[in-house]
């Protein structure tokens, strides 16, 4: 037996060290063991080294120990490293550790042993290896390769390999740049080569089955995905340069801001560009993107991934879209940008081409063409249908004044109720102006809606302001007073709209808008309204109303005919969201009305149902049941509205009856005389529009 000890050997001087040994004559040694203290690398550091080589019946065999190999470039140290040479096969230019068996501390998996072999070629000093069957992440993984002093060359491929054991193990080898949790298998092969000359690659093919992947941000989520990768990498000027495919044909991803379901819209990728070392960004200088026949994009794309998962990333590039559908868009993109505003959830349809531009996750610039887009919101509060034409934004560095023009047409539209018809309009967009080109008219319930002028400046800011000159043709009042879930007036309504001026989220009017109905006179002052286009839009105002013909406003009412002229003002007005909240409601007999003044039995039995008080009864029995109209000298209504209720007046006190204390409603006049007494003073605002509307339905008074 023969026994050696070095303390300190270079890479290159111990091989051919332990080569010499064996060489021996059999008949000299029967085995020989050997130590080395420590082997230096170029990369790499082996300490504690045991050698020891038998002579068995027909052939070498023998073992190698290592107490610590380290490899700190890549993060890398195994302790008690054991290699069992079943066979050893030496040569005049290799030797070679054959039939073995490799025993090591494996991450994320522990102590485990493993198959495979190793050559030593003496006159290039490069060794060959095939490890086989290793266990990693419940699955099997095999190592082939050859390293050299300038180079390492590894293949790699493994077989159901599951995710949250490869999660764990890239993040403590700090290869992961954020903590992910996983589940779900991968088919993993590749390539790895490194040199020491720094121009290393990479090669990735793998197949993920069933992941479900997502971090702690939740801006990263897919789930049941499946899908096949493919990458490959190179270190160009400490640069990874890199091309990438990928293909999914189930499951569901979201990577904020996008949503995917794969399931029933394969999706395909495709990209190259590169990134720094360490991967703090990364330039798409190509991508192209399918899913299924909803969306085919292409363009450009720059990452900068924040500081921690709260940081988020930053977005710049531009993106080409062609025939792309429009929900796809909007349910698995905008949606999600959009939640909690006006237009967070809508029914859309349609399809677009076109380029968007972004920088630092805002839209820099828009060249768009729309094929016919509908758009409808599900709180019924507005919806587009059949929209074409094309959307030219230069950006914030563009004037609106020098832009291309925008056009859009339309088919159809609504707003809250009220029916909207065909329409075209022509603008210039520019940074956050707009300026209406040409005079827009919109048909609505019978009449028409006419924009002469309209102009925007810093629209979405808080210093946003406008101005917009209208005007509205006649239109059907009953379709107007219904749209708002009023009763129904006949007649019809038209007026101007002079400068109306929005600053700040408030828009007023520079005037009075007026407008001719029933024969009289309406006029709008003091008009406010904030935020009209928010959540919770807020209208303040006051309404004059003069001289109208109630036989007009009673003919198709069903309420009852009413003969004479009516005035009214409803002052403080206060709409939320359109409806009122405040107000005072006065309806009265001009005093100067010299008109006839007459009103049938039915008005006085529904405006005695209003009131709760006396005037029906009188009818149903005595002689007045023979009359079908009788004379009044006044007619008088108010209603102050706070807090949902009305406190209720009319035309004057009319003192105590056997309800109480009572107001007229109507005051008669001449024979036949009926005077209408109304004896509720408080009444449910809700309630008394649900009475005057199934007054209107039913066309007989419900008296409460």
């Amino acid at each position: 037996m023969k026994f050696f000890t070095v303390r300190m050997l270079h890479s290159r001087s111990f091989l051919p060290l332990l080569l010499l040994c064996m060489a021996l004559p059999a008949h000299a040694v029967e085995s020989l063991r050997g130590k080395v203290a420590e082997i230096t690398g170029e990369d790499w550091t082996i300490s504690g080294l045991e050698v020891s080589v038998a002579l068995g019946e027909s052939s070498l065999h023998g073992d190698l120990r290592i107490a610590v190999l380290e490899v700190p470039a890549a993060g890398l140290l195994f302790a008690d490293v054991r290699v069992d040479c079943g066979r050893i096969e030496l040569s005049g230019t290799e030797f070679g550790c054959l039939a073995a068996q490799f025993t090591a501390e494996l991450p994320g998996t522990g102590r485990e042993t493993f198959p495979g072999e190793a050559i030593y070629d003496r006159k290039t000093g490069s060794t060959r290896f095939d490890l086989r069957s290793i266990p990693v992440a419940h699955g099997l993984v095999r190592l082939r390769g050859g390293v050299t002093e300038t180079s390492v060359d590894i293949e790699f491929s493994g077989n159901e390999l599951q995710l949250a054991e490869l999660a764990a193990i890239a993040e403590g080898f700090g290869a992961a740049p954020q903590a992910l949790a996983a589940a779900g298998a991968a088919n993993l092969s590749g390539t790895l080569q490194i040199r020491n000359d720094g121009a290393s690659r990479a090669s990735l093919k793998a197949e993920l089955k069933d992941a479900s992947i997502s971090n702690e941000a939740g801006t990263l989520v897919t789930d049941a995905m499946h899908a096949f990768v493919e990458i490959t990498a190179g270190m160009v000027e400490n640069r990874w340069q890199f091309t990438g495919d990928m293909s999914a044909d189930a499951g569901e991803a979201y990577i904020e801001p996008v949503y995917a379901n794969l399931t029933e819209n394969g999706l395909t990728f495709s990209a190259t560009g590169h990134a720094a070392a360490d991967f703090s960004d990364a330039c798409f200088e190509t991508i192209a993107l399918t899913q299924g026949s909803l969306i085919e994009a292409a363009g450009n794309l720059r990452i900068r991934p924040g500081a921690d998962d709260a940081d988020g990333i930053s977005l710049s590039g531009s993106i080409e879209l062609t025939d792309s559908s429009v929900n796809a868009i909007y349910s698995g993109l905008l949606q999600v940008l959009l939640a909690g505003t006006i237009v967070g959830d809508l029914d859309t349809s349609g399809t677009i081409d076109g380029t968007v531009s972004f920088d630092d996750n805002e839209v820099s610039a828009v060249d768009l063409s729309l094929r016919d887009l509908s758009a409808d919101d599900k709180q019924g509060r507005f919806g587009i249908y059949g929209l074409d034409g094309v959307i030219r934004w230069p950006g914030t560095d563009g004037e609106a004044e020098n832009a291309e023009p925008s056009s859009l047409h339309w088919e159809s539209a609504s707003a809250y109720n009220i029916p909207l018809g065909a329409g075209e309009i022509e603008a210039q967009l520019g940074d956050d102006d707009l300026r209406l080109l040409n005079v827009v008219r919109v048909p609505t319930m019978g009449g028409a809606l006419v924009l002469n002028r309209l102009l925007l400046t810093n629209y979405g800011k808080e210093d946003a302001s406008g101005l917009l000159d209208a005007e509205l043709e006649p239109i059907q009042l009953g379709a107007l007073t219904g749209a708002f879930g009023w009763p129904a007036f006949s007649g019809s309504l038209s007026g101007q709209l002079p400068l109306l001026q929005y600053d700040g989220g408030v828009v007023t009017v520079g005037g009075s808008l007026t407008a001719k109905a029933f024969d009289g006179d309406i006029e709008f002052a003091n008009l406010r309204v904030e935020q009209p286009f928010g959540l919770v839009p807020k209208l303040n105002g006051d309404l004059r109303l003069r001289q109208l013909d109630l036989e007009q406003v009673t003919d198709t009412f069903s309420f009852g005919l009413i003969q004479g002229r009516l005035s009214g003002d409803v002052t403080g007005l206060e709409m939320h969201s359109w409806r009122p909240v405040a107000m005072d409601l006065h309806l009265y007999t001009p005093p100067d009305d010299s008109s006839r003044r007459r009103i049938s039995q039915r008005a006085v039995e529904n405006l005695a149902s209003v009131g709760g008080g006396g005037a029906a009864a009188a009818l149903s029995s005595g002689f007045l049941k023979f009359f079908e109209e009788f004379s009044y000298r006044r007619i008088g209504i108010r209603c102050v509205l706070q807090n949902g209720t009305c406190a209720m007046s009319g035309a004057g006190p009319a003192g105590e009856g056997e309800f109480g204390r009572g107001y007229y409603i109507v005051k008669g006049s001449g024979l036949p005389r009926i005077d209408v007494v109304g004896y509720r003073h408080q009444v449910s605002w809700t309630a008394l529009v649900n009475q005057l509307v199934n007054i209107t339905q039913s066309g007989a008074p419900t008296v409460n």
